[in-house]
């Protein structure tokens, strides 16, 4: 009877440690990335799109063409990813897609070549990689000598007679098997000298001479513009946008799945309707549930979602605790949730910002009150006369390390031209600009590099750097944080951070 005990015992050790195991891969496969979400919260529309697009190319043949577009972390590789598992669950299971039967017959035999913009940096390896993934051994070194479009009409007639069996009819064999082309960083593939292989796929899946879908993927809104004026004739214009979570419960939502684990059934043949991993897997999931309902996770998340709606950012969160899953700590720890929370909630720019002088401090602080007051840009001449203002109002003041003083300009400068090295402060990009440098007009809002202000690319050799027109790269509330972190900071200087809020 012990001994049956002792063995139960141990095989019940077995099986949790499975499950850690299991869980662990899970989970963690699902926070870095390599394993898609279960489920996509508020992506059915751009999903349902995206897998019409692909069922009609290889259900009815048809020569399809799409921009799948969304920012990073918004769920693209997810959609594509689901859309391609549904059309193989609906070619296996005869018509059924999510398991409800249906009355269309099942998808025909289908092929998926996957390229990717940071890979296939040529049309050369792009083409390569298309014939082993379309498992064509002949030898190519011939074929690249002739054209792009030559060499891949050429493969596709390989496959087409490599697929063809003996007992089928002439008709079947002239019937070529559609071909799916999933495009990642679409923008990369288009910086490609010519276009050639965008422009040979849109013109073949336009003319319809062969059943193939393009589906390209970028995080560009912009990637219209890339495109030369002959592949924008091919192609069908046809663009799906991805949006980020609109909402802070989808956003909590889209973590609560990747952070819970699936109920495993138990084998048919038990005669059994329970779980084989309910145990585990509802502990775990209570457990999850209650780490995403403390006060500082709940915080966490909702900065997050105002931040910038990045789901990775919200991942990267958990992942020290879900790595530290092991037989002898099964569940996650809401400690190690915590302080991975809390550091992940530092800003790398407030860190970098700690050791900054007094000035360069008061310097950031006038800048904030500029953008308070309605400036988007300005530069040093506007900034220095801010906080001289302030210091001439304030100069007997005493504070807590004793009189305050005016530095003057030449040290000032000095210490904004460190701001500018740290890239807290970035030049903007100024078409013209008036000769008080008040006046200055802006050609896109866009921004230079850390040298720019000091070699004068920005708005040309002719202006001071005094009155080139910058833009700094804080929000209003992370100054107020360092100046709140800020032990030797004078209480005037703290109460005029807070004043201009």
């Amino acid at each position: 009877m012990t001994a049956r005990k002792g063995a139960a015992a141990k095989q019940s050790n077995r099986d949790i440690a499975d499950a850690v195991a299991e869980a662990r891969r899970l989970v963690m496969g699902r926070l870095c990335g390599r394993i898609p979400l279960p489920e996509l919260v508020g992506l059915a529309s751009p999903f349902e799109a995206v897998y019409s697009l692909l069922d009609r190319t290889v259900s009815s043949n048809e020569g399809n063409s799409a921009l799948l577009i969304g920012p990073r972390g918004s769920g693209k590789s997810a959609i594509v990813h689901k859309a391609l598992a549904a059309l193989a669950a609906k070619k296996h299971s005869g018509g059924s897609v999510n398991g409800h039967r249906q009355t269309v017959p099942s998808s025909p035999k289908h092929h998926v070549v996957r390229l990717n913009g940071f890979i296939h940096t040529t049309d050369r390896i792009a083409l390569r990689d298309i014939a082993r993934q379309l498992l064509i051994e002949q030898d190519l070194e011939n074929i690249l000598i002739g054209s792009f479009a030559d060499a891949f009409s050429y493969i596709l007639n390989l496959m087409r007679s490599a697929g063809a069996d003996d007992d089928e009819t002439q008709q079947q064999r002239q019937q070529q098997p559609p071909v799916l082309f999933i495009l990642e960083e679409f923008d990369l593939l288009a910086q490609h000298p010519k276009q050639s292989l965008l422009y040979t796929l849109f013109d073949i899946a336009q003319s319809q001479q062969t059943p193939i879908a393009v589906l390209g993927v970028t995080a560009r809104i912009d990637v219209m513009d890339l495109l030369e004026k002959r592949v924008k004739s091919r192609f069908s214009h046809r663009q799906i946008h991805v949006h980020q979570a609109q909402s802070l419960t989808d956003f909590t939502a889209i973590l609560k799945t990747a952070l819970s684990v699936p109920l495993l059934p138990t084998p048919a043949s038990s005669g059994s309707t329970s779980q084989s991993s309910d145990p585990y897997a509802i502990q775990f999931n209570a457990e999850v549930d209650e780490i995403l309902a403390t006060p500082e996770v709940e915080t966490y998340i909702s900065d997050t979602f105002d931040f910038g709606k990045d789901v990775r950012q919200l991942f990267r969160g958990f992942i020290p605790a879900v790595a530290r899953l092991s037989p002898l700590e099964p569940s996650l720890s809401l400690s190690c949730v915590r302080d991975s929370v809390a550091k992940e909630a530092v800003s790398a720019k407030l860190q970098v910002l700690a050791s900054i002088s007094l000035l360069e401090l008061c310097l950031i602080i006038a800048m904030k009150s500029l953008v308070q007051g309605g400036s988007s840009k300005y530069n040093f001449e506007m900034v220095y006369n801010e906080y001289k203002t302030f210091m001439s109002r304030h100069l007997m003041a005493v504070a807590s390390g004793g009189a305050m003083k005016v530095y003057k300009k030449p040290v000032a400068l000095k210490a904004f031209e460190t701001l500018v090295e740290l890239e807290i402060v970035r030049p903007l990009v100024t078409a013209s600009m008036g000769g008080d440098g008040a006046s200055g007009s802006t050609s896109g809002g866009g921004t230079l590099g850390r040298n720019d202000l000091l070699a004068g690319a920005a708005q040309g050799a002719r202006a001071p750097k005094e009155y080139r027109m910058v833009q700094m790269m804080l929000e209003p509330g992370q100054v107020v944080e360092l100046v709140a972190d800020r032990i030797d900071v004078p209480a005037i200087i703290r109460r005029w951070s807070q004043s201009i809020m």
